[in-house]
């Protein structure tokens, strides 16, 4: 008997633990759920800390790479310009060896006018020297009956000296009129030297000027051939650049899409984020990067302010960011609703944080030229699903 009664026990004890096992697990699975819920919650909060620490990241890198683009920018400013002042050298150097030339070639024509004159000259000494040697060659032929008869047929003694003093003038007179035109010549043999002496200095002259302007041309292909490469990597950096602005902007349009969607926008002209200033120094569209010195989008609007004039929310909506944003330097954004974001870069300061709700007209920042900034202006852009648009069309 007890034995039966102890197997029945027994298997009371077995129903009921089969009861509570059924009754346990669906609670169980139950609650496995509702944890499931919980996590599933946490993961996405944690998949925006993630995307939001990835965007970080790649603000990081961006503005490395800008401060590169900016250092080999500069760099490329540099070369050109010692470009440009080589090529003003060779200019120089050119118009010199042009004008040596002239100067060569007018010593030239000097050298020829001058050997016409030692020809002259020449021919003057010639015939001197020949009405000479013709009156000798009488003297010689008459011997000294010439002279004699000259002299004999003299009526006074007076007249004696006087004919034999005439015919030493003459005489003397041939060879001085001689001498002095061989001197004549002499000094022309001398300038005609001279002037040979000058047109070789000149040539040789011109001939370092050829050598230099060679050099010139040889820095000129050397920092010709650097620019080259500053340029390539320019262009690099620019790829690079815009590959991390790319992906930095997928990272933001998936962290908008993680969060909360609901809010739409209220409609509405914008309110003017720089109350203190009218003044638009750039607009939205193409143009030349005024730091990078490439053709590039200007994704937003420029408004000329002092530093630390206000910035206030151009709508009501949720401060998504305030942070330092690579070139745009310290940066807010806002979310409005309906997939349109306002940014305003380049501030010197905050007045609000990331999450805030914000009103339209509210102060959330003060002017600055923080970032890739050529002076203190707020940059403001409107973005719309993540597109860039002219935001002078909500004003």
């Amino acid at each position: 008997m007890k034995t039966k009664k102890s197997d029945k026990r027994i298997s009371i004890l077995l129903i009921l633990a089969l009861i509570m096992a059924f009754v346990v697990v669906p609670a169980g699975e139950f609650n496995a759920g509702a944890g499931n819920n919980l996590s599933y919650a946490d993961d996405i909060e944690d998949q925006i800390d993630q995307k939001e620490g990835e965007v970080d990241d790649i603000k990081q890198q961006q503005e490395e790479v800008q401060n590169e683009l900016a250092d080999v920018a500069a760099k490329i400013e540099s070369i050109q310009g010692e470009i440009d002042d080589i090529n003003y050298s060779i200019s120089l150097k050119e118009a010199e060896v042009n004008e040596t030339l002239a100067l060569i070639e007018a010593k030239k024509e000097d050298i020829k006018n001058k050997q016409a004159e030692i020809e002259k000259k020449k021919k003057e000494i010639q015939k001197r020297i020949d009405g000479l040697n013709a009156r000798l060659t009488v003297m010689y032929k008459n011997g000294s009956v010439g002279f004699v008869d000259v002299l004999m047929g003299s009526n006074s003694i007076s007249e004696f000296v006087s004919n034999v003093e005439m015919i030493q003038r003459i005489y003397e007179n041939d060879v001085d009129l001689l001498r002095q035109l061989q001197e004549e010549q002499k000094k022309l043999e001398e300038e005609k030297k001279q002037l040979r002496e000058e047109e070789q200095n000149l040539v040789d002259y011109q001939e370092q000027l050829k050598v230099q302007m060679g050099e010139l041309e040889v820095e000129k292909e050397n920092l010709n051939v650097k620019q080259g490469e500053l340029d390539a990597e320019k262009q690099k950096l620019e790829e690079k650049d815009a590959q991390l602005q790319a992906d930095a902007d997928a990272l933001i349009a998936q962290i908008k899409e993680l969060q909360d969607m609901q809010r739409v926008y209220e409609g509405g002209t914008f309110a003017w984020p720089a109350p203190s200033s009218t003044y638009i120094s750039d607009s939205f569209g193409w143009r030349i990067h005024p730091i990078y010195g490439y053709w590039k989008l200007h994704t937003g609007t420029d408004i000329a302010a002092s530093s630390g004039a206000n910035v206030v929310a151009a709508a009501s909506g949720k401060v998504i960011m305030a942070d330092w944003y690579g070139g745009y330097g310290n940066c807010i954004m806002i979310d409005h609703g309906s997939g349109i974001v306002t940014l305003y870069g380049h501030l010197s300061g905050y007045n609000c944080y990331s999450g805030q709700e914000v009103s339209r007209g509210e102060l959330i920042g003060f002017v600055g030229s923080t970032g890739n900034s050529t002076g203190p202006h707020l940059h403001f852009e409107v973005r719309i699903n993540g597109e860039y648009v002219d935001p002078m069309g909500y004003f």
